[in-house]
This record gives structure tokens, sequence and C-alpha cells, in this order.
């Protein structure tokens, strides 16, 4: 074979590697910036989840608080009540029995169910305000389940893998420089360059399929 056909045949093979690398680089810029905007996705989700259990604890708190004053006021007013009635003032009596059936009726609806479920009296006549606050969140088992930080995490893993194939895409256009840097020169000069490029390409490769396959699994197998 003479040399201009082995030239031809070398110029075909360049051609055809710069086309396939060309590919390759543009899947894996396509695939940098997919893991990216997945990372992005779950800060977002993140910080959506955040504010939303925040937002709910504070109103669980709210009306735990709330909740907390009325009971209190329907025990100092039953306590008033009950002294006047053991006061043996008929004055005092008949004012218990209006107190009895106006004001403490619609106070213990507003204070309902703290003061009035047993198992949030303690011993010392106070109310159990942690239990009460635990089935409040336990209402919303949906809002409760959320976890910020799991998409936080989830959004770091995203972010390293995004640097680490960074760096795979980056030699997988650095094999293309070589690839195109083999066109000009002598036959020798040519295959050594073209040479590096295939080894660098074949590198680029590895380490990008490598980082791809590391991540999935510590992600549990998400994309």
């Amino acid at each position: 074979m003479d040399e201009k056909a082995k030239s031809n045949r070398l110029e075909l093979l360049i051609a055809l590697l710069i086309a396939i690398v060309s590919l390759t680089t543009a899947l894996a810029a396509w695939r940098t910036n997919a893991v990216g905007s997945k990372a992005g996705d779950a800060t977002r989700l993140g910080l959506i989840e955040a504010v939303k259990k925040q937002a709910t604890t504070n109103e669980d708190w709210r009306r735990l608080y709330e909740q907390a004053g009325y009971a209190q006021s329907y025990a100092v007013t039953l306590a008033g009540v009950e002294a006047m009635e053991a006061s043996g003032d008929p004055v005092a009596a008949a004012q218990a029995v209006n107190l009895r059936d106006f004001l403490l009726k619609g106070i213990i609806q507003l204070a309902e169910p703290l003061a009035t479920d047993p198992k949030y009296q303690l011993d010392n006549g106070t109310y159990d305000l942690e239990q009460y606050f635990y089935d409040i969140q336990a209402e919303a088992p949906d809002l409760l389940a959320l976890d910020p930080q799991a998409s936080f995490k989830l959004a770091e893993k995203y972010s390293s893998e995004q640097r680490w194939l960074m760096l795979g895409t980056v030699l997988l256009a650095l094999s293309l420089f070589w690839l195109a840097l083999s066109e000009v020169g002598g036959s020798r000069l040519r295959l050594g360059t073209l040479g590096i490029g295939v080894v660098i390409y074949l590198f680029g490769l590895a380490w990008f399929f490598f980082v791809e396959v590391l991540f999935i699994f510590l992600r549990g197998g998400a994309l």
C-alpha cells in the first residue's frame, strides 16, 4: 500500500475518532449539566420542605400555647366557681351556677382537649404539653415525615458527582484536542498524537463511567 493510501486511511480513522469523541464529549457535558440540575432540584426541595416543616412546627406551637392559655383560664375559673359553691353564701352559690352554665362552658370548648382529656392531666395539676404537642404533630403525618436534611444530603451527592464528572468531561475534551492535532504533521507525529488522544479518551471515558456507577450506588440506585 502506497503512502497516499495509508494517509487517506489514517485521515479517515482520525475523522471517525473525532466524530465519536465529539459525540461522547457532548453527551458527557449533557450528563454533567443534568446532574448539576438534579443537585439544584434537590436543594430547592430541601428548602421547601424545611420551610413547610418550620411553618407547621410554628403553627403547632402557637396552637399548643393557645390551648394551654385556655386550659389555665378554665382551671382558674373552675377553682373560683368551686370555692364559691363551697362558701355557703347563697349569692355566691347563685353566681357559681351562672358561671358554670355560661362562662365555664364557653372556656372549656376552647380548652379542649387539653383541659378535658385525662391523658394530658399530670399529678401536680398541670398539663402534659409535650404529649399534646406530639399529638398535634401526629395529625399531619405527611408533614411530619418531611426530611429536608435528606434532600440536602442528596443535593450534596449530586454536586460532588458533578464536580468529578466535570473532570471526566475535561479529559474527553482534551482527547479531542489531541485528535484534532493528529490531523497535521508527518505520519509518525500524527500516529503519536493520535495515540495520545485515544489513550486520554479511553481514560476519560473509564473515569466518567466509574464516577457514574459509584455515585448511583451511593444514592441507592437513583440516577
